[in-house]
């Protein structure tokens, strides 16, 4: 989707959901630049495609991958290269753009902001609800708590004695 697209989408949608559709836009976009950063790594590395390169570096085809976009696994297709060794053989070299896009250290990050701006911890899985670490059922579970009004009771139970239970 391109700019105009994303214009001709956003008048076409109900304002409620302009916010998605934006989002999603967003998201094509830094996939993109992604995988524009990888083949650029490449480039650098290997030399321009269809080139003869005196580099030890060379194009290996590609492979499918996983990146975190705003704390969701997206699937990608990234570039795979090969390293000639002095013994004659080659190895795998993982691209350190790919390696800085799939951390999970990015989603740590943002988890963390959350919860420093004020977000509970238990509400971290309505923001990311799909992020790796994030359990559905942890949360569910938190959920399924009874709360009362009054915060105080909630955190200090109140206690029976025997005397109490007995009719």
């Amino acid at each position: 989707m391109n700019e105009v697209n994303l214009i001709e989408s956003l008048g076409q949608v109900p304002a409620s959901e302009t916010g998605r559709v934006f989002r999603d836009f967003l998201r094509g976009q830094v996939r993109e630049m992604i995988c524009e950063v990888m083949a650029s790594e490449v480039t650098e590395l290997c030399g321009f495609k269809h080139a003869p390169s005196s580099s030890d570096h060379y194009r290996a085809g590609s492979a499918s991958g996983r990146v975190l976009l705003e704390g969701e696994r997206e699937d990608i297709d990234r570039p795979r290269m090969r390293h000639k060794t002095s013994s004659g053989t080659s190895k795998e070299v993982e691209l350190a753009n790919y390696k800085a896009a799939k951390d999970p250290q990015q989603l740590q990050a943002q988890n963390v902001q959350a919860i420093v701006s004020g977000v509970s911890s238990r509400a971290i899985e309505e923001i990311k609800p799909i992020s790796p670490g994030v359990r559905a059922s942890e949360f569910t579970a938190a959920q399924s708590v009874p709360v009362s009004g009054n915060l105080s009771q909630n955190r200090h139970p109140p206690t029976t004695t025997s005397a109490e239970t007995k009719p």
